[in-house]
């Protein structure tokens, strides 16, 4: 296998994030309908501070141009996609999941920047 690429990254951003982003929309749906948003809210957050902690923790192994790619990608998917759970849960949990969400953000920049040397 070759050298990973910023296409690599790329595809994998889409792959890691949007993949993901359906099962939970998925599982949220399943929950409330099933119990309540309260219920919807905490497996919303749970599963999607599984997956992206998954992501990073597998992100340390990542060459510079591969973190490249994912990273910005990923805050692009970030930004861009339509809030859909919003509706679905709890207000409190909305608030937590932006929460966990911008501090992913904030964990791939410093990794970005510490693989290329900026800090």
């Amino acid at each position: 296998m070759g050298k990973p690429t910023i296409r690599n990254g790329i595809v994998r951003a889409i792959k890691e994030i949007a993949i993901p982003s359906v099962t939970i929309l998925l599982a949220v749906v399943y929950s409330r309908s099933t119990w309540d948003e309260v219920v919807a809210g905490i497996v919303f957050v749970v599963l999607t501070t599984v997956a992206l902690g998954i992501i990073y923790k597998s992100s340390k192994y990542w060459t510079v141009t591969y973190t490249t790619g994912f990273a910005f990608t990923a805050l692009v998917l970030v930004f861009v996609t339509p809030d859909i759970i919003a509706q679905l849960i709890h207000p409190a949990f909305q608030y937590l999941g932006t929460i966990i969400v911008g501090g992913f953000v904030v964990l791939m920049v410093r990794r970005f920047a510490r693989k290329t040397g900026i800090i």
